[in-house]
């Protein structure tokens, strides 16, 4: 896949209704995921960083997968929490 179709491939599902999940503490720091895409996560200091850094994480995980060749799974309706 061209750089171009990359991009705009990752650019069209980041606007997918993707589930973020984000838990943790103030003690031990926060970890964001996407539930749908296995090994993608973040960490911070705060929930909000955690679901803020969660955007770059996701278009790097994707776009590895268009390069690879990899399914990218689509958004998953009733996810459970991850643990």
């Amino acid at each position: 896949m061209a750089d171009q179709e990359c991009a705009s491939e990752v650019q069209r599902r980041m606007n997918m209704p993707y589930h973020r999940v984000v838990y943790g503490d103030p003690k031990d720091g926060y970890m964001g995921q996407i539930a749908e895409f296995p090994g993608c996560y973040t960490t911070a200091d705060t929930p909000l960083e955690a679901l803020t850094s969660l955007d770059e994480a996701m278009a790097a995980w994707m776009e590895s997968c268009l390069i690879t060749g990899d399914l990218i799974p689509e958004p998953a309706s009733g996810v459970a929490p991850i643990r």
